[in-house]
């Protein structure tokens, strides 16, 4: 009898169904790990960098970016705009040099003529001096020009020139916003646009560039408005420490940090609605598809599991922090255990069979026809079980 209620257990199809339908889902999610592991594809996300992490990791950059800043103003004694022009034009000719550090130090502090008093005002005044005029349709030509002649090239695009002469274009080359987008705009058309084109056909590919150019713009806002609030802390907290060349420093620090994490903030807002790349997608559809097919197929998932094992194990002897690897040998790991266990039922399923079916028999032929209609189990009437019967006898018997 207890054998009858054990089997009842094991067979009783509505925990069993729910059983199987989580444990389908559990080894499909592995087999998908195995399949992004074996394909060189992330199991793991990376977390989000902390606005501290973003403007520490825009440090090396900014040093970049001063260098050239520094240079220029060396190459140019600190001047700018049309006293910036004649001096070029005087050095031309022969009658004015160039690289003269205490000149520079001289203009920079004519230019930012703040005092530790002025602080909070330097950087109001700063920002009016280089925004000022950031909603004009039309002013001055932006004097901030890309480096390595990437602004010549850029005049050639379409429309490119025309907004240099806006308020808004001369802000985003005055910021590094302009500059940062056409990087991010080479990057995302590399990693994501062509791919897109190339894997998944022109109509994929069109999809990709309307959100690459909806990620591209929205950061580069992102950035402008960053580095407008950075630029007059940074000038305030320059001018505190050195009126004039401080000024001028703290300005393009704090525009630059500034510029840096709110462009991060502003990507990331982007990213949540655009969502993931077309190759991403497709990746992932090709992913689930596969690990549907293999999830019903034992030989090839102990296969693919046996061999994601020995690779993330050898993975995991040069790095034993590979987060991917970890992950890979646990899913596979898990799948193998399951496949173990399994055969080890099976095997001592038929050692049962084999040992009980002739004494079952004799049973049957030594009491045939004796307890005829008698069911083994309470409430089976040899088709189905009635679970009233079954419940109401079982509570009253000990065991």
């Amino acid at each position: 009898m207890v054998n009858g209620v054990s089997s009842y257990n094991y067979y009783n199809p509505y925990p069993a169904a729910r059983a199987a339908a989580g444990a389908v889902v559990i080894n499909q999610n592995d087999i998908e790990n195995l399949i992004k592991y074996a394909n060189g594809q992330p199991i793991t996300s990376i977390p989000e960098p902390t606005i501290a992490q973003t403007a520490i990791g825009t440090l090396p950059f900014a040093g970049i970016f001063g260098g050239f800043q520094a240079i220029g103003a060396l190459k140019n004694n600190g001047l700018t705009g049309t006293e910036k022009e004649a001096f070029k034009a005087a050095k031309k000719a022969g009658t004015a040099k160039g690289w003269n550090i205490s000149e520079t130090i001289k203009n920079v502090k004519a230019q930012y003529p703040y005092t530790r008093t002025d602080a909070i005002k330097a950087g109001s005044d700063f920002f009016k001096k280089e925004y000022g005029d950031i909603l004009k349709s039309k002013t001055t030509p932006n004097e901030a020009r890309l480096p390595f002649k990437m602004g010549k090239m850029m005049d050639k695009l379409p429309g490119y020139a025309r907004l240099r002469e806006t308020g808004f274009g001369k802000a985003m080359g005055r910021s590094g916003a302009g500059f940062m987008a056409v990087i991010d705009g080479l990057i995302k058309t590399t990693t994501d646009v062509v791919p897109a084109f190339q894997q998944l056909g022109f109509k994929s590919g069109m999809k990709q560039i309307g959100k690459s150019a909806t990620e591209v713009a929205i950061g580069s806002v992102g950035w402008l408005a960053g580095d407008a609030l950075g630029m007059s802390v940074g000038a305030a907290i320059g001018t505190a420490i050195c009126p004039g060349v401080g000024t001028a420093i703290g300005g393009f620090l704090g525009r630059f940090i500034g510029g840096a994490v709110a462009g991060a903030a502003a990507a990331k807002a982007a990213k949540a609605i655009t969502g993931k790349t077309e190759i991403e997608k497709a990746q992932e559809k090709a992913t689930q598809e596969a690990a549907a097919q293999i999830q019903n197929d034992e030989n090839t998932k102990l296969a693919l599991a046996q061999q994601t094992l020995e690779q993330a194990q050898a993975a995991l002897a040069q790095n034993p922090n590979d987060a991917d690897a970890i992950a890979a040998r646990d899913a596979a790991a898990k799948i193998i255990t399951e496949y173990q266990t399994a055969e080890a039922q099976k095997i001592e399923q038929q050692s049962e069979q084999t040992t009980t079916q002739p004494a079952f028999n004799g049973y049957n032929q030594s009491f045939k026809g004796l307890f005829a209609g008698i069911p083994t189990v309470p409430g089976f009437n040899g088709v189905s079980y009635d679970m009233n019967i079954f419940r109401e006898t079982m509570s009253h018997r000990t065991i």
